[in-house]
């Protein structure tokens, strides 16, 4: 089998080959390397054998490739390259299932930590006595943290690396997630819930570009339709974990919050599972070879592809196996790596000068937008825009109508009861959806139970006990009450009771309410199926995303063309079940879009603009996600258009990519 020859690159001058020491000894910059491929030449030597060579004459060194054109030193296709035959080599395995497993986690964790909102807010609002105007606070402030944090780590990637960037995000992620849930106010709940959304943020810039480094180009479509999948997998685990701790409905949300520390307290701990296993897989994998090399450390770079050439002798993908019986050193000794020479102009570390860090971190923005990368930045930028827009949309759209549908069911179901008589009657079990007017109750007990959506109008208590009640939504307009006593309960004066006569009667010991009425109708069956519909198409969208397909199809431009196709459904469609099955349908959509844009991103950007570009991206996405979920729904009608008009702004630029 013929030897694979490797791009020779001349030394720019022999001053500006400085030395550097390593665990290999004094190796200098301009470095020379042999390629054999993996099966074994002649003479091969052993690994990790990276001599010092001494500079050669300039003569000696061809000045191009073997067509004799010059190469540009500061092209990055070189070290790309480079890269890739290095990769090659060293296989696909052990090293890289690793990467995948670390990365896979944390995108789950995110995706985990947006999804539980929406399952802790009927037990939150209850216990940190939130508004009805503030409930969506909680998402929009998590949308806006993770659009900071997705530019944030984003550009902190290309300066600090993928590994150390994605340690730093997933722990500021998994300290605020855990401080959340002890938070007894609202404001400060917010506050850590935002925090950890900064740190959320970063783990899809920068772990899309930390897997697609340490996998081969051509193997590289296959790796990131796993982080695809971990995204559906963390929906699907918010579910499960909602249908496990939660109570399922309001009234045992109300009950349950007198314990001291409730279950959606312990639910949040638990979401912060995925985020923790992530932080300690991390301790077996290294930093992207590709980013040692970007930024100067080529020894370090070299140490890494050694070890993923030996962690890699059992290989789940590649055509080469080293048996157990080979002996020691038999996979080392086929291992070289191919003749180069890497380039003496190095970018010199970013974080040792203040100025020449925040000089980098601008240019980064700007070279995104210079005219080699204009088109590809505006495009994926929009792209991305517009479809996550139909998704948080139709994600705030979907379970308001449902909801709006359940209450005209709801009070249409309402009992009256009119003018009646009830004597020595006792109440211990819920009461709901009830209208009470002119009825007189005379010895009455109303004790250890919820009193939800009723309304007592022009009723007469007397000799009535009122103990340990709680309330919602409930009302007693002009009653009487004559020797009456309302002990321990939620029901206030001018609030509950508005302009009734207390004739004799007592209301003491009456329990801090706060000026809400916790909604007891709410319940998680609906969430969670919504949820399950929504997460099973995300992991149906990410083994989609493994299908092959020609390379002159665009699947983009398909894709953003399909979710103009499905808009029109949103018109017709009324029934809760298909409601969920066409947010579904976008959902996976929208997934095979993120994920066709993070390995355009990591195909189509230098390494050193990978993770900014991704996270510019990413951030203008949530914050577009912000706003139309801060716009409200819109009727039907309103709202088909909406999806349309976005899908349609989508397709448009997915057909203006080049």
């Amino acid at each position: 089998m013929a030897e694979e020859q490797a791009c020779l690159v001349r030394a720019r001058s022999d001053s500006e080959s400085s030395s550097k020491l390593g665990s290999f000894g004094s190796i200098t910059r301009t470095m020379t390397y042999t390629e054999d491929r993996l099966t074994g030449a002649e003479g091969a030597g052993e690994l990790g054998n990276v001599s010092a060579p001494t500079a050669s004459p300039p003569e000696q060194v061809p000045d191009g490739n073997e067509s004799g054109e010059l190469l540009d030193y500061n092209d990055s296709s070189v070290l790309e390259q480079f890269h890739e035959d290095a990769l090659r080599q060293a296989g696909c395995g052990l090293s890289q299932a690793r990467v995948l497993l670390a990365v896979t986690l944390a995108i789950a964790g995110a995706s985990l930590e947006l999804a539980a909102i929406p399952f802790v807010l009927p037990s939150a609002e209850i216990e940190l006595c939130i508004l009805p105007h503030e409930k969506n606070w909680l998402v929009l402030i998590s949308l806006v943290g993770g659009s900071l944090g997705a530019v944030g780590w984003g550009a902190l990637g290309e300066r600090l690396g993928r590994r150390r960037t994605l340690l730093s995000c997933l722990a500021v992620n998994a300290v605020f997630a855990a401080i959340a849930a002890f938070m007894p106010t609202y404001g400060t709940f917010m506050m850590a819930r935002f925090c950890s959304s900064i740190g959320s943020g970063g783990t899809a810039s920068v772990g899309y570009t930390y897997c697609g480094e340490w996998c081969a180009r051509a193997r590289r479509r296959r790796a990131l339709a796993l982080l695809a999948a971990g995204a559906g997998a963390g929906a699907l685990l918010a579910a499960a974990l909602a249908h496990a701790v939660l109570p399922d409905t309001g009234a045992d949300a109300l009950r349950e919050n007198k314990e001291h520390f409730s279950a959606w307290h312990r639910y949040l701990l638990l979401c912060t599972l995925p985020i923790l296993a992530s932080l300690v897989s991390l301790i077996w994998t290294q930093e992207s070879p590709r980013y040692l090399l970007d930024v100067g450390r080529e020894v370090d770079a070299m140490m890494v592809y050694q070890s993923i050439h030996s962690s890699n002798q059992f290989r789940v993908c590649g055509k080469v196996e080293v048996s157990a019986g080979a002996g020691a050193g038999a996979g080392d000794a086929e291992y070289r790596l191919g003749e180069l020479t890497l380039p003496g102009k190095r970018r010199p570390p970013a974080l040792h000068h203040v100025r020449h860090s925040v000089k980098m971190f601008w240019q980064a923005f700007f070279q995104l937008f210079s005219s080699p990368y204009r088109s590809t930045t505006i495009s994926l930028g929009g792209i991305l825009l517009f479809s996550m827009a139909i998704q948080y949309y139709l994600s705030s759209y979907v379970p308001a109508t449902v909801v709006s549908a359940e209450s005209e069911q709801f009070d249409a179901a309402k009992r009256w009861i009119t003018n009646e008589s009830f004597i020595n009657e006792h109440y211990n079990e819920t009461l709901e959806n009830a209208q009470f007017v002119g009825v007189a109750f005379r010895d009455c007990n109303f004790r250890d139970m919820i009193i939800s959506h009723v309304t007592f109008q022009n009723c007469t208590f007397t000799n009535v006990s009122f103990s340990n009640i709680m309330s919602s939504f409930t009302m007693f307009k002009d009653s009487v009450f004559i020797n009456s006593s309302i002990i321990d309960t939620d029901m206030e004066v001018g609030r509950e009771l508005s302009e009734c006569v207390l004739s004799g009667s007592v209301v003491r010991g009456i329990r801090g309410g706060c000026a809400r009425h916790a909604d007891l109708r709410s319940h998680l069956a609906g969430l969670r199926a919504e949820q399950a519909h929504a997460a099973r198409a995300a992991l149906a969208g990410a083994a989609l995303a493994l299908l092959p397909h020609p390379t002159t199809v665009r699947p983009t431009v398909i894709l953003c063309a399909a979710c103009i196709v499905v808009s029109p459904s949103i018109y017709f469609t009324r029934d809760e079940t298909m409601l969920y099955i066409i947010e579904a349908v976008y959902r996976l959509l929208v997934t095979l879009i993120f994920y066709n844009v993070g390995l355009d991103v990591v195909n189509s950007y230098p390494a050193n603009l990978r993770c900014t570009a991704h996270g510019l991206i990413l951030s203008v996405a949530y914050m577009g996600g912000a706003i139309v979920k801060g716009a409200g729904e819109a009727c039907a009608s309103l709202s088909t258009l909406l999806c349309a008009l976005l899908a349609l702004a989508a397709t448009a630029l997915s057909l203006y990519k080049r």
